[in-house]
């Protein structure tokens, strides 16, 4: 395998960490690698053999009787039992190849799909579940050897940690994995949460609230408030949205020891839709709101953001802080209707429909210095 060749791969391992249909490039360019023929990334419980997997150069449905039928009478599944992440399993180092060729698995199974050796790469394991590479050779090619997983020995490293980032990526947009800079990008205070309320993500502006332990922070890596009542009711809120059909969210007060406003914790319920190698448990979206401190977009990024003139800015800024329009037009010594007539304006330059969709839609954009809420200045 030349330089550029491992460079290409190690880029594609990457890229299977955001789009799962990346792994089978992967895993073909791996084979290729050690004269290897068919590839399989099979996800399954060591114990059962159950679980789920990808297939290249052979069809999934080829597989099924494996899951259906075979996975129990793996013989090389309890022979690989004992071995850690990170392992390369050669099939006849495992197991004495004689025993395996006797077993119905090697007659019935593998050599009705032309596959006669077997060189595992076992890339994720978390107690009896594992995470592995089968790459393949058919009757007539000769064993892998020891110098295979030599050539392949400087992927692993890249495979393990693509599969951390796959098992552990927020799994909420469809056909896209890369929800983590897009919480980065958004402004409001945002974490993912497993069931149990073990931190999974922080954006920037969240671990700012994390950091200051004011009324709420991380405890041994879960969320906890520093209220008991206020704890229990949080974790009873992100229980609701975890488990219960339909999954349901609710907003919490959370009080702050430094006596300032309190936090608003809004609690959201995030489920994956696809199933594939890697599926996320149940997982919780908190958002939280600081009612102490300036909310909102700076005017000035709204007006660069849709062209506005600076009073349809100010007064779209102002809205999305929370002021009413009654309160916006007393400020700025203007009309009720001017105020109307503006917003209406921004409505039809932003593309919005509603007053919900248009506050949504600026709430995404660079927020205003923190502190004492004042009054928009006059244009």
């Amino acid at each position: 395998m030349t330089e550029d060749d491992a460079t290409t791969l190690t880029g594609l391992i990457y890229d299977a960490a955001f789009d799962e249909a990346g792994w089978v490039p992967v895993m073909n360019r791996l084979a290729d690698a050690v004269g290897g023929g068919a590839t399989a990334f099979i996800r399954k419980h060591l114990g059962t053999g159950q679980g789920r997997g990808l297939f290249s150069r052979i069809t999934a449905a080829q597989f099924t009787a494996f899951f259906a039928r075979f996975a129990r009478a793996n013989p090389l599944a309890e022979a690989i039992a004992p071995l850690p992440a990170g392992a390369f399993l050669i099939d006849w180092q495992v197991m004495e190849k004689r025993r395996l060729m006797r077993s119905e698995y090697y007659n019935e199974f593998l050599l009705r799909r032309e596959i006669h050796g077997v060189l595992g790469l076992m890339v994720w394991r978390q107690g009896p579940d594992a995470a592995i590479i089968n790459l393949t050779r058919p009757p007539g090619s000769g064993e892998f050897q020891p110098r295979h997983a030599a050539i392949l020995g400087p992927f692993m490293p890249h495979l393990r940690r693509a599969v951390a980032i796959a098992e552990r990526l927020p799994p909420w947009l469809p056909g896209a994995r890369s929800a983590e800079p897009a919480l980065d990008l958004w402004q409001m205070p945002t974490l993912l949460l497993a069931a149990d309320l073990r931190l999974l993500y922080a954006n920037p502006a969240a671990e700012r609230i994390l950091a200051a332990q004011d009324g709420i922070g991380l405890r041994q890596g879960m969320l906890v408030a520093s209220d008991p009542g206020a704890n229990r009711g949080l974790a009873a809120l992100i229980l609701r949205a975890a488990v219960t059909e339909p999954p349901a969210g609710g907003t919490l007060a959370v009080p702050r020891r430094s006596g300032r406003r309190p936090y608003l914790v809004q609690v959201m319920p995030r489920r994956r839709e696809h199933v594939g190698l890697f599926p996320a448990p149940a997982r919780v979206l908190v958002s939280l709101t600081d009612l102490d401190a300036a909310r909102g977009p700076a005017p000035a990024a709204v007006r660069a953001a849709f062209t506005l003139t600076p009073a349809q800015a100010e007064i779209a800024a102002a809205f999305a802080r929370g002021r009413s329009l009654r309160g916006i037009a007393g400020e700025l010594g203007i009309s009720l209707f001017t105020v109307r007539r503006h917003l209406a304006d921004v409505m039809a330059r932003t593309e919005t429909h509603s007053q919900t969709e248009l506050v949504q839609l600026l709430l995404r954009l660079p927020a205003a210095d923190p502190g004492p809420a004042g009054p928009p200045s006059r244009h």
